[in-house]
């Protein structure tokens, strides 16, 4: 489990799962009364490089011409 912190006091403010958190999150923290702003993490992707140019990208698909 992942304890996600107040960024301003560093509280407790809940625990979870690693990628349980599937959008944004704002939550005020009950110590210091800092909103947090929380997002999930960037998704993992194998394809990390830009294609050269000419070749297909990451999961693009080929339309051929009737």
């Amino acid at each position: 489990m992942e304890s996600i912190r107040c960024s301003a006091c560093q509280a407790l403010l809940f625990k979870t799962e690693e990628k349980a958190i599937s959008g944004r999150i704002e939550i005020k923290c009950r110590r210091c009364r800092t909103i947090n702003h929380l997002r999930p993490a960037e998704p993992e992707t194998d394809c990390l490089e830009q294609p050269a140019i000419g070749e297909k990208s990451c999961g693009s698909m080929s339309h051929s011409k009737p």
